[in-house]
């Protein structure tokens, strides 16, 4: 069914009994979608289209309390009103791009194409004027998710990203937001190695032959010492979103801390 947000009262209730159910099933997309947005009423209208097609949704009415849902709820899309009480949109989408390449959606009434060009400019990745049209809505928003994950595939062959952490394969560089986190080949090495399968346990003879290409039973002291000296650089540096920790008698493995989260 296709609406704009002017008839938003005539579907509110059928809208808030079909979230209801759609809540207690399995997002259709695996994906969440943070709508700010001070109008109640069109907050919960394009949350409860989109919860109708599998999304999952978080509403903020208040944009300054917008960065704090993000940072612990890490959406895969956000949607911004430009005209916000307190933060406006554009000095919120500056926020997020900061250190985050989400999938950003603009949904304002003002029409006019300076303020398309400002906003797509600042790095939102599309525009919508109100009213809209749901379907329409729906449609960009699987298209915005859609180029993420091809971004992402892409990305992927070359980089190994945990948020705002990143470790480039192809530069051999650990990133942290915007600063490089200064690693030795080896420490780089060994932080590659722990990261391609996040919390496998892999053993000190795993690393040794992976690592250094040492034979199994030759110096673990060796991997620990040089986790010790990974673990100080990733702390020194405040990379949350990665932690090694130690299987005792085991190894070691690296946890998303950013996933963890999540769940």
């Amino acid at each position: 069914m296709a609406v704009t947000y002017g008839t938003a009262h005539a579907v509110f209730g059928h809208m808030i009994e079909s979230q209801r159910a759609t809540q207690t099933m399995t997002d259709r997309h695996g994906a969440r979608v943070m709508i700010v947005e001070d109008d109640a009423d069109i907050a919960m209208l394009v949350a409860n289209v989109l919860a109708e097609e599998g999304y999952a949704t978080d509403v903020i009415t208040d944009s300054r309390q917008a960065l704090e849902m993000f940072e612990r709820t890490r959406p895969d899309i956000v949607t911004l009103d430009v005209m916000m009480p307190s933060l406006d949109g554009i000095s919120l989408c500056l926020e997020l791009r900061r250190n985050s390449d989400v999938p950003i959606l603009f949904i304002s009434a003002r029409k006019d194409p300076p303020d398309r060009v400002v906003g797509l400019r600042i790095g939102a990745d599309d525009y919508m004027s109100k009213p809209f049209d749901t379907e329409e809505l729906v449609a960009r928003v699987d298209a915005l998710l859609r180029r993420s994950g091809m971004a992402k595939d892409a990305a992927n062959a070359r980089q190994l990203r945990f948020g705002r952490f990143v470790i480039d394969l192809g530069s051999v560089q650990a990133v942290a937001g915007d600063e490089q986190v200064q690693l030795t080949p080896t420490e780089f090495k060994l932080l590659r190695t722990l990261a391609s399968e996040p919390a496998r346990v892999f053993t000190r003879d795993d690393l040794l032959t992976g690592v250094w290409g040492y034979e199994p039973g030759s110096d673990t002291r060796l991997v620990d010492v040089h986790v010790g000296r990974l673990r100080k650089k990733l702390e020194d540096a405040k990379v949350s979103e990665v932690q090694i920790e130690t299987a005792r008698g085991f190894g070691y493995r690296l946890v998303d801390t950013t996933r963890v989260a999540r769940v």
